[in-house]
């Protein structure tokens, strides 16, 4: 049975997973750093969040809104931690001194690497030892629709969650699945950290579109306007190379597109190729592309995402000539050296380490 839900992190997705969960009954607790406070100070003022979509509407009246994380988390049955991958770090020094033995914590997402930085980063901050989980990816398509409301536009369905340690698998979805039932859990935190369609998806659709959203800024469609043959092209030879990796892995490849097929295919989504299933997508056509460049589909999407990937890539032989271009040229764009800034082998743990010993290290903790 679940009891209280604390959930960490007050953008979008935050908003999202809360407003679902209280207009379902769940007891929720939102917390924000409070370094951040202002985006929960609204939420606060109207005593809930207004939720619109595709999973219900109405009013979610939350149990607290707040930036005490001891009160959010206090008996809470499961510790959601809804940031950027570059707060990961940051959120668990916030949490571990609040943290109980054995508490579940689940990132959603981690982005590539998530629960392996997160769990070092606990440990690290002497918390007890606690089951730390990432999805693929977020459950919901969603953006914030004003101060503190919410439009949910689509749900993923099959969405991998990998739990590090392994064998607290069982454990964590048991937690999980009354809350989304459509949650499958992964064999380990590496298989997951391997499908992030985000760091796939993104970054190639905001480089190609440049000089238009620089020029004119972000007012068309970032995926049925922004999504053309060309850019397919490149996200396609992005994931090709994602593929190699998660083989060369042993864990069996997906396409980009067969995992949103599988995720929205009831909503909608689909198509023979990437770029037609983008390029008409229901789910995706109402999201507005960046206003600028300086967005998460670049200093999220490529030091914790791609550089990752890459790095992984380099350990097992596998070369991602196309990846590591891009990564080049966003750095050259943005002026940021995102190899020298992002996840690499040393952050993750896996630094010296071959395929097995990183899916060890994924299963276990331990190298």
């Amino acid at each position: 049975m679940i009891g209280s839900v604390a959930i960490l992190g007050a953008g979008h997705s935050g908003f999202g997973l809360a407003g679902d969960l209280a207009l379902r009954g769940i007891d929720v607790r939102l917390c924000e750093h409070p370094d951040f406070a202002a985006a929960i100070e609204p939420v606060q003022r109207r005593g809930g969040i207004a939720v619109r979509g595709i999973t219900g509407e109405g009013l979610a009246v939350l149990g607290a809104v707040t930036t005490d994380a001891a009160l959010a988390i206090d008996g809470a049955s499961i510790v959601f931690v809804v940031v950027p991958a570059y707060a990961h770090e940051a959120m668990a020094a916030f949490l571990a001194p609040h943290l109980q033995a054995d508490q579940p914590v689940v990132l959603m997402p981690g982005n590539a690497g998530g629960a392996l930085a997160f769990h070092r980063a606990l440990l690290e901050c002497g918390a007890p030892s606690v089951p730390v989980a990432e999805a693929a990816s977020f459950v919901f398509a969603c953006k914030k629709d004003g101060p503190a409301a919410v439009w949910i536009r689509g749900i993923k369905r099959g969405l991998a969650v990998g739990v590090l340690p392994a064998d607290a698998t069982n454990r964590v979805m048991s937690l999980l699945t009354p809350l989304y039932p459509d949650l499958v859990a992964a064999g380990d935190v590496l298989e997951t950290s391997l499908s992030n369609a985000n760091h796939v998806a993104h970054p190639p659709a905001l480089l190609l579109n440049i000089a238009r959203i620089e020029a004119r800024g972000g007012d068309y469609s970032f995926f049925h306007e922004g999504m053309t043959p060309s850019v397919a092209r490149l996200t396609d030879a992005i994931d090709a190379e994602r593929m190699a990796v998660v083989a060369a892995l042993g864990y069996q490849p997906e396409s980009t597109l067969a995992q949103l097929v599988r995720f929205y295919g009831d909503q909608g989504f689909g198509g023979s190729t990437y770029y037609e299933a983008v390029h008409r997508t229901p789910v995706h056509g109402a999201a507005r592309a960046p206003t600028t460049v300086d967005h998460r589909y670049f200093t999220e999407d490529v030091p914790y995402g791609l550089v990752p990937v890459t790095e992984i890539a380099g350990a097992v032989g596998v070369a991602m000539p196309v990846t590591r271009g891009v990564i080049s040229v966003v750095g050259a764009v943005m002026g940021i050296d995102y190899r020298a800034t992002g996840r690499t082998l040393d952050r993750l743990g896996l630094a010296g380490l071959r395929a097995e010993g990183m899916r060890r290290l994924a299963r276990t903790g331990r190298a």
